[in-house]
């Protein structure tokens, strides 16, 4: 009976020494892999982990093999990509939107308001990445007047400054769901809660890499599997949504609402307001990038199309599998912005 417990306790003490080796040796290799993370919000429906590091992946093996860190905000960082005098940034530029201002499918540099900053960096010029997975105006509202409040310089952000808005076609369906579910906080501030929580090995996998890894090898089985049960190709090409905007102008409202009230948020704070939008991939649905446009004339908003480029040769732009703009795809569209953007804020 003694060598038996003897033998377990080996066992356990052996386990649990292999356990923490791999976690340390992944934490010394920086290998915290992982694809969107994103928490529970109680104003904006789900949010990034704030200063938080993971190495992107791919389990269709498109993209990988580098590191992305939020800040204490929760937001892409672009650190590294410019230096800026003791005294600061002289303008800024913020950039809504959802994955596709993320970015998370390409290195910082490679990502859109990655490629601003570089181009933006002799003038002077911040960029922030407020860009987050499956936001559409409602939460992008919200998010803008948090970051605000939040941040030291708060409405200094927008004095001088460009809020750079890139939507997409589900944008119009999430501020369907979403502006359904806005209430009031305690301060009468308008809010989307989320009425989830993460789970444990969610949790688990915010602090250990160990967790990370695992999760990624199940994935990846999961994803094998789902290929092989893919024995034909080509995908059909979609129609468009041709120069008209599909939608009712009912079905435009919630959208219509939330990107009024931020064109007013950003004027009454001295800044200007663009509108874009990323189109999808026609090689896998029909685009709604028409609807964008009329918004924008309506509210009387600069917009900047990028539609025609990224649908004329997408296999350029887009990934083969997966939706999101690829790494010449982003620097398509941010010159396009970089194109649009007032010469004073360039200069």
């Amino acid at each position: 009976m003694r060598a038996l417990r003897a033998n377990l306790l080996l066992l356990l003490f052996s386990l649990a020494f292999c356990l923490v080796g791999a976690e340390l040796a992944l934490r010394l290799l920086r290998l915290g892999f992982n694809n969107t993370p994103l928490n529970p919000s109680a104003t904006r429906h789900h949010q990034h982990p704030t200063n938080y590091t993971f190495q992107a992946y791919s389990l269709q093996d498109e993209w990988g093999g580098f590191e992305i860190q939020t800040d204490r905000f929760g937001n892409r960082s672009l650190k590294g990509l410019c230096e800026f005098p003791a005294a600061g940034p002289k303008r800024h530029v913020l950039m809504l939107g959802d994955s596709f201002v993320e970015g998370f499918q390409v290195s910082d540099a490679d990502s859109m308001a990655g490629q601003l900053q570089q181009q933006l960096c002799g003038a002077g010029v911040a960029v922030h990445n407020l860009g987050v997975s499956s936001y559409s105006p409602v939460l992008s509202e919200i998010q803008l007047r948090e970051y605000q409040q939040q941040h030291p310089q708060g409405p200094v952000l927008l004095a001088g400054g460009v809020v750079v808005h890139v939507l997409y076609d589900n944008d119009l369906d999430g501020d369907q769901g979403y502006s359904n579910q806005l209430q009031p906080d305690s301060n009468g501030e308008m809010v989307v809660s989320s009425e989830t929580q993460l789970s444990p090995l969610e949790r688990l996998a915010r602090v250990s890499y160990l967790a990370r890894l695992l999760r990624r090898a199940q994935l990846t089985v999961t994803e094998l599997g789902r290929r092989r049960e893919i024995t034909t190709a080509q995908s059909p090409v979609a129609s468009s949504a041709g120069d008209q905007c599909p939608r009712s102008a009912a079905e435009l409202e919630p959208t219509r609402r939330a990107l009024r009230s931020i064109r007013d948020r950003v004027a009454a704070a001295g800044g200007r307001y663009l509108i874009s939008a990323v189109p999808s991939d026609p090689r896998k649905a029909p685009h709604l990038e028409p609807c964008f446009a009329q918004l924008a004339q309506e509210l009387e908003v600069p917009y900047v199309p990028m539609a025609p480029e990224l649908l004329r040769q997408p296999e350029a732009f887009y990934f083969t599998h997966d939706m999101h703009l690829n790494p010449q795809g982003n620097r398509y569209a941010a010159g396009q912005l970089l194109l649009a953007l007032p010469e004073e804020v360039k200069s």
